[in-house]
């Protein structure tokens, strides 16, 4: 086999190939005889069918097999030998069809990552907001507490409804044009936030607690938050199936103990300012993470494959897909071509930021050893509630392992980033962030699959749609 390579961009390579004729009639030779096994033709006893009659009849499926699997056998081993870090199988331009008597040629575009040298990333200029946590904060989240330590008790010492109960209804009706049954609705006329219907918490307030058939007939608002019941007519007949009183702690020591936070009052204010503190110190780090990526892609604009694009568009798809509870959508045919082109760039970006982190992770010989993984596990396992070893040897099978790893990695390059950068602190971003992983993607899941040869081939890199 003779085999030539072709620099045609940073990220593409010219694979021109050459295979002699007797190396062709070998494969041809066991294709048909492999077909002869199992094929049976009027006038021949099963496998006796001579090669010529199979010629006449199956040329055209056998030699594309054949030639598919020149193709497939030449990449694979030009990739390996010469280590061109492949991410996408050959796009062949030119030639490829078996001429009898003639050698096997074709020319084939492979992509490629390319050489990622990323000098000067040192001081990227990022903003970081400053770590503010309000009073009414602290004093809302005390509010949370002390609700979900609220008792609901049997009304005893009246018999209407007030403010602050909570009702369980039997419901029927309509809204709008749709239903209503339910035998077991609960409203807490305490919370207008969760009002179900506009008009219900004042309409049940103050009725007897064996209230039967009450007729509830609202008009819901053209601009109600919830777009479903928007300018719907609502008629309600409602019957209180059960109505409880709610016991709300008051702030003082007892209901401290209670919480498990504190002994004191003060105690559980203090805890639970710490725990706000924390939990914006992780977002404030996260948009940070995020600035630096962003200022790092900005400032190299290295050019990327298309196929490594294509398929982190794919992936933000579902990943999409997936935060509005919809199922993946694994023939992609919700992906028009117009959905596509508006999601390029940020797919652009997302594989870019990965690639600059992996070359910055590379220069700088970051890694991540074996206790930080088991460290990763044992929190996740801990999340779900399962031994680490099990979930351990899960992720081993799944290959998640790799893709765990992988992630870990590149928290650290931008953790690195972050440290190294010019920081201005601010009160307010003047750029909105993203969540973490943003629309650049890292963090997101695992990284792109870049590299589709076989797994034990060098090259290989495992990822979410490593297929082991």
């Amino acid at each position: 086999m003779n085999v030539r390579i072709e620099d045609v961009s940073p990220v593409e390579k010219k694979l021109i190939v050459e295979i002699p004729w007797a190396t062709v009639a070998d494969r041809l030779g066991v294709a048909y005889r492999e077909l002869g096994k199992g094929v049976a033709l009027k006038g021949f006893r099963k496998g006796k069918a001579p090669r010529s009659v199979l010629e006449q009849i199956y040329a055209p499926r056998v030699h594309a097999e054949v030639a598919y699997q020149l193709v497939r056998e030449s990449f694979f081993s030009a990739n390996q030998q010469h280590k061109l870090g492949a991410v996408a199988e050959p796009r062949v331009e030119q030639g490829g069809q078996i001429k009898r008597g003639e050698p096997f040629a074709f020319a084939a575009i492979i992509e490629i990552k390319g050489d990622i040298v990323v000098d000067g990333w040192q001081g990227l200029a990022i903003e970081r907001r400053r770590l503010v946590v309000e009073e009414a904060e602290v004093v809302k989240a005390l509010e949370a507490l002390r609700k979900e330590h609220t008792e609901l008790v049997p009304i005893e010492d009246r018999t209407v409804t007030q403010l602050g109960d909570v009702v369980i209804l039997h419901v029927r009706g309509t809204i709008g044009e749709h239903p209503i049954d339910q035998p077991r609705f609960g409203v807490d006329l305490d919370d207008p936030e969760r009002e179900p219907v506009p008009g219900l918490r004042a309409a049940l307030t103050g009725v007897p607690l064996d209230t039967k058939d009450l007729v509830i007939d609202v008009e819901i608002p053209a601009d109600h938050a919830d777009e479903n019941l928007r300018g719907r007519h609502a008629i309600l007949t409602v019957s209180v199936v059960e109505a409880r009183a709610k016991i709300v702690p008051a702030l003082d020591d007892d209901f401290a103990k209670d919480t498990g936070k504190g002994d004191t009052i003060d105690a559980v204010r203090a805890a639970t300012r710490a725990d706000l503190e924390a939990r914006e110190a992780s977002i404030i780090r996260s948009e940070a993470r995020q600035a630096a990526l962003r200022a790092l892609v900005k400032k190299f604009q290295i050019p990327v494959a298309s196929s490594l694009v294509d398929r982190a568009v794919e992936m933000q798809y579902n990943r999409l897909r997936q935060m509005i509870g919809m199922p993946p959508d694994r023939e992609g045919t919700g992906l028009t071509s117009d959905l596509r082109d508006k999601m390029r760039p940020s797919g652009t970006d997302e594989v870019r930021g990965q690639l600059l982190l992996e070359g910055i992770a590379d220069a700088e010989q970051i890694a991540v050893s074996d206790d930080e993984l088991m460290v990763h596990v044992g929190q996740a396992a801990k999340a779900r509630n399962v031994p680490p070893a099990r979930l351990r040897a899960e992720w081993d099978r799944d290959g998640r392992l790799d893709s765990a790893r992988w992630s870990l990695r590149q928290d650290k390059v931008l953790d690195l980033l972050v440290e190294k950068a010019t920081i201005t602190d601010v009160d307010k971003l003047s750029e909105p962030a993203a969540g973490e992983g943003g629309m650049l993607g890292v963090g997101a899941g695992g990284p792109i699959a870049t590299a589709p040869v076989e797994h034990g081939h060098e090259g290989h890199v495992h990822g979410p749609d490593c297929d082991h």
